[in-house]
C-alpha cells in the first residue's frame, strides 16, 4: 500500500520526488534481475528435464539448488551479482558456467557416452530416472523398438526376459509374466488403462508402436497405485509429446514376406499456443498357414486402421494434454469347406473398435509440489458376424441363429488425481491421490445384457530418507468395489545405494484383483471357443516379495551392469480357465497359486557394442503344501547391437530360448491338470542405417531365423484352444524391410 501511494504521488508531482523515483526504479530492476537458462542436450537439441543445478551468488556467497522444469528451463534471481552455476547430471558431462549479466541463455550439454540413465514416470512422484527410482523399472527405449522393427507390443515383448506371448487365432496375442497371466498385468498408455479384455487378456497385437518414445515395465504388484489388474505388474507405454523442431513429419513403410504391408505417418506442429500432433496408419496382414492352398489359415488375416490426435499447451500454471485415439480392426476367419461336396463353408468376421479420449493436466508449484489430474473415457466394442459362404455362387448368407451373431461393448470412465512433493535431498517426500474407475458392459452374451462395476479408491505413499543412501517407501490403498468386498492394500519398498556403485532394492506388497465383467458374466461361444463366465468368482489376493542387486562396473569408456533379482508370489483364489464338459470352459478359483522366479542380467555398453544377456528360472505351483505339485521352466536371452563407425551400420541380434512352459487348469472332476508347451529357440537379426543427416533410415533383416512354426501341446484336450491343442509359436522364417523418412523444419 505504501509503495502504491508513493507511486501515485510521483505521477502527480514527479519533479518533487525525483530521488525517490530513481531509487524505486533501481529497486525494481534489482528485484527483476533474472538469469533464464535453458539446458539442452547437444546430441538431439531436446530439453534436459528435472536436472539438478547448483549456483552461487558471489556478492553474498549464498548457494542454492533447484531442478530444471519440463522444458529444461531454470530461472535464477541473481540479486545484481555475478552467478556461477554447476550442472551435474547422470548421463551428461558436468559443466561450470559464469553469468555476469541478466538475460536469456541456452546451454548445450554433451552426453556422457559411458552411461545415460533412462527417464521414468510410472508410479513416480515426478519424472525421474532409473537410478533414482525406489522400484526396479525396466525401460525399453525407442532405439531398441526400432532395432527390433517391432510393429506392435507383442513383437516387442517376445524377446523380453520373463515375458511369454500366447497367440490365439481369434482372440489375438496375450501376455504372461513369471507364470501370471495377462489379466494380472495392467497395460497403460500415458498412465491411462487400456480396456477390452477378451478371455481376461488384452490383445497386445492391437497396441501399435507408432510414435512411441519408450515403454516402462514394473514387475510385481502395483495395486497401491493402480488397483485391480496390477497384481503381476504394469506396462506403461509413453507416447512422444513435443517435436524437436517447429514442424516435424515422419512417414514409415514396412513390408514382410509373410504377407504384412504397413504404413503410417506422424505430423507434429509447434505454435505459440501449443503443440499439435497427428498420426495415422494402416497395418495389413493377409494370413498365413503352414500348409499352402488351404482355405482355413492358422494365422488369420487382419486389417487395422489407427489414428491419434494430441494437443498440448500451457494454460496458466497447468500443462494440458488432450488426446484422442481411434483403432479399428477386421479379422477374417475362413472356415473349412463342408462335406460332402465342399461347396459351402462358414466364415466369421470379427470387428474391433476402440475410441479413447483423455485430458491430463500437470502443474508444478513452489517447493517442488506437483499436481496431476487425469480424465479419460474409453470405449471398446467387438462385433462378430457369421456367414454361410457358397464357393460356387460366391454368395454370403448371414447365419440366422442369434447365438452366431454378437455385439459386445465396454466402456471405462477414469478420474485420477495425485498431489505430491518431490524435492531433491529432502528427507520426506509424499504422494496422495484418488482413483475412480466406472466400467460398464453391454451385449447379448453378458448375463443381464448390461453389467457394471465401480471401483473407488484413495491411496498414499511416502518416500523417507533417514540417512543419505537409504530410501524407504511405504504405501497403502483403500478402495470400494461395487461387486466385491475389498481390503486395505499395503506395500513397502527399500532402496540402498552403496558407494561402490551398487544398488539394493527390496519390496513387499499385497495385491488385489477383482474379476472383470467378462470373467463374471461373458458367454463367449463360437466354432473355436465355448467359454462361460462365472458370477460366483472370488477376488484374487496376493503377497509379493522381491529383492534385486545391481552394480555398475566401469572400464575405460565401457560400462557393465550385472544384476540379480528374486521374486516370490503367493496368490489366493487364483482365477483359471477350467474345463467343464463337452469342450465347455468356465472361470474357476484355484485356492492357492505360488511362483518363485530368479533372474540374472548382464548389461553392457561401450562405444560400438551394447546389449544384455539374461537367464530366468520360474517355479509355479497350485499345491497347498509348498511346491509339492509344481513345474519349473526357464529362459535364456541375449540382445546385442554393434555399430560400425565408418559405415554407420548397426547390426542387432536377438536370441531367446524358451524351455518347456507349464500352466494349470482343471478337468471336469475339478482335478488340477498341467498343460505343457514344448521348448523352442527364437532369433531375429536386423541391420539399420541412416542417410542424409538421419532424415532417412532403413531397417531390414530376418525374423524367426530358426524357422519355428506351430508346436504341439500336451496335457490339453481338443477344444481348449482354438487350434485344438497346438501352440502358435511362429510363421516360419520371414524377411522384412522398413523405411522411415523424417522431415523437420
Amino acid at each position: 500500500m505504501t509503495i502504491s501511494h508513493s507511486y501515485n504521488s510521483l505521477i502527480f508531482n514527479p519533479s518533487k520526488h525525483k530521488y525517490l523515483l530513481a531509487l524505486l526504479m533501481f529497486a525494481a530492476s534489482f528485484a527483476n534481475a533474472q538469469i533464464n537458462i535453458t539446458f539442452l542436450s547437444e546430441a538431439d537439441n531436446l530439453p534436459i528435464v528435472f536436472a539438478p543445478v547448483k549456483w552461487k551468488i558471489l556478492t553474498t556467497g549464498k548457494t542454492m539448488q533447484c531442478q530444471t522444469d519440463i522444458d529444461g528451463k531454470l530461472n535464477i534471481s541473481n540479486e545484481g551479482s555475478t552467478v556461477i552455476t554447476n550442472f551435474s547430471y547422470l548421463g551428461y558431462e558436468s559443466r561450470r558456467d559464469t553469468f555476469n549479466k541478466n538475460g536469456n541463455f541456452t546451454i548445450l550439454v554433451k552426453t556422457d557416452i559411458k552411461y545415460l540413465p533412462e527417464a521414468v514416470v510410472t508410479d513416480q512422484y515426478t519424472a525421474t530416472n532409473t537410478e533414482k527410482a525406489v522400484q526396479k523399472i525396466i525401460v525399453i527405449d525407442e532405439k531398441k523398438i526400432k532395432s527390433l522393427a517391432a510393429v506392435n507390443l507383442g513383437d516387442l515383448l517376445s524377446n523380453q526376459l520373463n515375458f511369454k506371448i500366447n497367440n490365439d487365432n481369434s482372440l489375438g496375442s496375450s501376455l504372461s509374466i513369471m507364470g501370471l497371466n495377462g489379466q494380472n498385468i495392467k497395460i497403460l498408455i500415458d498412465g491411462i488403462p487400456v480396456i477390452g479384455r477378451m478371455n481376461g487378456n488384452i490383445d497386445i497385437s492391437q497396441i501399435n508402436l507408432n510414435d512411441i518414445e519408450r515403454i516402462e515395465i514394473i514387475e510385481g504388484p502395483l495395486s497401491v497405485a493402480y488397483g485391480t489388474n496390477a497384481l503381476g505388474g504394469a506396462i506403461n507405454i509413453i507416447t512422444k509429446k513435443k517435436p524437436s523442431k517447429k514442424t516435424n513429419l515422419t512417414t514409415s513403410f514396412y513390408y514382410e514376406n509373410s504377407g504384412k504391408y504397413n504404413a503410417d505417418a506422424t505430423f507434429k506442429y509447434r505454435r505459440a499456443n501449443g503443440v499439435y500432433n497427428f498420426s495415422l496408419g494402416r497395418n495389413y496382414f493377409d494370413g498365413w498357414s503352414s500348409t499352402k492352398y488351404l482355405r482355413f489359415e492358422e494365422w488369420k488375416p487382419k486389417e487395422q486402421y489407427f489414428g491419434r490426435f494430441q494437443y498440448l499447451r500451457k494454460i496458466k500454471c497447468f500443462d494440458i494434454d488432450f488426446k484422442s485415439e481411434y483403432f479399428n480392426e477386421k479379422l477374417t476367419n475362413k472356415g473349412v469347406p463342408r462335406q460332402p461336396y465342399y461347396e459351402t463353408a462358414f466364415d466369421e468376421y470379427f470387428y474391433t473398435n476402440r475410441f479413447d479420449n483423455s485430458i491430463t493436466a500437470n502443474s508444478k508449484f513452489k517447493k517442488n509440489r506437483f499436481l496431476n489430474i487425469i480424465f479419460s473415457y474409453n470405449t471398446y466394442s467387438r462385433v462378430k458376424n457369421r456367414y454361410l459362404f457358397n464357393r460356387v455362387t460366391l454368395e454370403r448368407t448371414l447365419v440366422p441363429e442369434a447365438n452366431e451373431q454378437d455385439t459386445t461393448k465396454f466402456s471405462l470412465f477414469v478420474m485420477r488425481g495425485t498431489f505430491s512433493k518431490s524435492l531433491s535431498n529432502a528427507k520426506l517426500n509424499y504422494q496422495a491421490g484418488y482413483d475412480i474407475n466406472l466400467e460398464k458392459g453391454s451385449g447379448q452374451r453378458l448375463k443381464n445384457e448390461i453389467e457394471k462395476i465401480n471401483d473407488l479408491a484413495v491411496f498414499t505413499s511416502l518416500e523417507y530418507t533417514p540417512v543419505k543412501d537409504l530410501q524407504i517407501k511405504p504405501g497403502i490403498r483403500y478402495s470400494y468395489n461395487s461387486a466385491f468386498k475389498t481390503v486395505p492394500i499395503p506395500s513397502i519398498n527399500f532402496k540402498y545405494s552403496f558407494k561402490s556403485n551398487a544398488i539394493v532394492r527390496t519390496s513387499y506388497a499385497k495385491g488385489f484383483r477383482a474379476p472383470d465383467l467378462k470373467e463374471l458374466y461373458l458367454n463367449f461361444v463360437d466354432v473355436n471357443h465355448d467359454i462361460t463366465g462365472n458370477p460366483n468368482l472370488k477376488p484374487e489376493k496376493s503377497d509379493n516379495f522381491q529383492i534385486s542387486l545391481i552394480k555398475k562396473l566401469f572400464y575405460k569408456k565401457s560400462i557393465f551392469f550385472p544384476e540379480i533379482t528374486f521374486y516370490a508370489n503367493s496368490v489366493k483364489d487364483r482365477i483359471f480357465l477350467s474345463y467343464r464338459q463337452n469342450t465347455n470352459y468356465t472361470y474357476m478359483n484355484i485356492a492357492k497359486f505360488k511362483s518363485l522366479t530368479g533372474t540374472f542380467n548382464f548389461g553392457y555398453k561401450c562405444d560400438k557394442i551394447s546389449g544384455n544377456t539374461g537367464f530366468s528360472s520360474s517355479t509355479i505351483s497350485t499345491s497347498e503344501k509348498g511346491f509339492a505339485n509344481s513345474a519349473t521352466f526357464y529362459e535364456i536371452s541375449n540382445n546385442t547391437s554393434f555399430t560400425e563407425t565408418k559405415t554407420g551400420i548397426t547390426s542387432s541380434l536377438f536370441i531367446k530360448f524358451n524351455s518347456k512352459t507349464y500352466n494349470f487348469t482343471t478337468d471336469e472332476n475339478g482335478n488340477t491338470v498341467k498343460t505343457i508347451i514344448p521348448q523352442y529357440f527364437w532369433s531375429d537379426f536386423t541391420l539399420s542405417k541412416s542417410f542424409f543427416g538421419k532424415k532417412l533410415s532403413v531397417n531390414c533383416g530376418i525374423k524367426n531365423i530358426l524357422n519355428v512354426k506351430t508346436l504341439a501341446m500336451s496335457g490339453v484336450s481338443n477344444g481348449t484352444h482354438s487350434n485344438g491343442g497346438s501352440y502358435l509359436a511362429g510363421m516360419g522364417r520371414t524377411y522384412f524391410i522398413k523405411i522411415e523418412y523424417n522431415f523437420a523444419k
